[in-house]
């Protein structure tokens, strides 16, 4: 559950930061925006469904 809303804070950083590139066109900014894409990129985004795969019954 914390990487799903990491992932949602992620996301809206994501699209401050490319507001605010678009506004004003500053590259460092454009620069952290593409970080934080990259970031995104590396959070798999069924993470919960992959771990419940791994779990099974203990008999």
């Amino acid at each position: 559950m914390v990487a799903s809303t990491n992932k949602k804070v992620g996301l809206s950083m994501k699209d401050f930061t490319w507001k605010l590139f678009s506004h004003t066109g500053n590259i460092d900014t454009y620069l952290l925006f593409k970080e934080l894409e990259k970031d995104n990129q590396d959070i798999p985004e069924n993470q919960d469904e992959e771990l419940a795969e791994l779990d099974f019954p203990i008999s």
